[in-house]
């Protein structure tokens, strides 16, 4: 089975669909939308713009970042068959047109696989991207170890696995000026430790958490840094939502407390300030343990006092993107239980949710959802539509 991707700049306006003109760096395709069951409030000034990422065969993306309504990066992997390894690759996307940006196999030309999982910037000048690569130990047993990439605007630094202090993965990196935040693990899925990485500007600190947890994703700005994942005491099928907050550069992210919500796992979150956090994730899920979620999403904000759940419209299915605009403006992304022919995208508009246009070629997961600044109501989805 042939693995696509499709990367969506979503015109968040009328339901119209226009052919990207053709590169030499990608393969472009027009999208065929499905009508939304409630016209978006955002005017129809603009078209979407389908564009089928496929450089080397299969390409699936995980995250996405933005720095301005011509830049943009995406991280992910292909692979050229569904039983060949998989190989990391950065995306870059200057005004219309994606190209490959950084491939892995060729940082890491005896790796025998690699993952490009979390990207993020704080500007054209200042980006970071973190994976990892498979490896073999002296005794010939597969691990996974992890590498960093940091653009300055001139080059990208790979910070490879001797670099870095002793983990096994990295899952997310959030930027905030000179400063960076890196989460992983340390351990087998099952077994790990959870590990949060600080770059200061000149080298990195470390910080090991209490087994039984994981961390997902990272957010960070204004000194404040927020972590999404799951925490338990036990069995990993126990784990619940969980939130940790650093309030200060030199402080220790604290877990918060968050509304009693079950058995759970938080997969993204986002800040638009310090009293002005969302986070989106999965109800009941066995993601952490089984590698599939339930398809029971879960929204959380926080208001500057306290977590409180979101109620959506309702809807089955699961949401892995979030991209917050401002207090009135928040978007989530997923696919719906029933219908995962469609990447179903939902609106708050300070009042209410409504559900909005969903469009994909062939199925669709959306996994990361960022907005484009200096571009009023475009979104830039990336995922895996297979």
């Amino acid at each position: 089975m042939k693995i696509m991707l499709v990367v969506c700049v979503l015109a968040l306006a009328a339901c119209t669909a226009n052919p990207a003109a053709p590169t030499s760096e990608v393969p472009t395709a027009s999208t065929t939308p499905r009508p939304s069951e409630e016209r978006p409030s955002a005017s129809p000034s603009e078209d979407e713009l389908g564009v089928e990422v496929d450089p080397h065969g299969g390409t699936v993306l995980f995250d996405a970042a933005t720095a301005g309504q011509d830049t943009a990066w995406a991280a992910g992997y292909y692979t050229s068959a569904e039983d060949e390894p998989s190989y990391g690759l950065l995306l870059r996307r200057d005004g219309t047109r994606w190209h490959v940006e950084v491939q892995a196999s060729q940082r890491f030309p005896d790796a025998l696989d690699s993952f490009v999982r979390g990207v993020d910037a704080d500007g054209p000048d200042n980006v970071w991207a973190v994976g990892d690569i498979g490896d073999l130990t002296e005794d010939y047993e597969d691990v996974r170890r992890p590498f960093a990439l940091r653009w300055d605007g001139r080059d990208w630094e790979t910070l490879r696995p001797s670099d870095l202090p002793k983990l096994d993965s990295l899952n997310d990196v959030a930027v905030d000026g000179s400063r960076a935040f890196l989460v992983g693990r340390r351990g087998d899925d099952k077994t790990s430790i959870p590990v949060f990485l600080t770059w200061n500007g000149r080298g990195f600190g470390r910080r090991e958490f209490p087994g039984g947890s994981r961390f997902h994703a990272v957010d960070a700005g204004s000194g404040h840094v927020w972590i999404a994942g799951s925490s338990s005491r036990g069995r990993c099928a126990d784990s619940r939502p969980a939130i940790w907050r650093s309030t200060s550069p030199r402080s220790a992210p604290v877990e918060m407390r968050l509304p009693p919500l079950g058995r759970g796992t938080l997969l993204h979150i986002q800040e638009n300030g310090p009293s002005d956090v969302w986070a989106v994730g999965e109800r009941g899920t066995s993601r952490d343990c089984e590698g599939y979620g339930s398809d029971r999403s879960m929204v959380l904000h926080w208001n500057g006092t306290s977590w409180k759940e979101v109620t959506l419209p309702r809807w089955e299915g699961s949401l892995r993107g979030i991209a917050v605009i401002g207090e009135d403006d928040v978007w989530v992304a997923g696919d719906e239980k029933d219908n995962s022919s469609y990447v179903t995208l939902m609106h708050y508009d300070g009042r209410r949710w409504k559900r909005q246009t969903a469009l994909s070629e062939g199925g669709s997961n959306a996994f990361g959802l960022v907005d484009v600044p200096g571009t009023p109501n475009r979104l830039l989805a990336i995922g895996d539509p297979d």
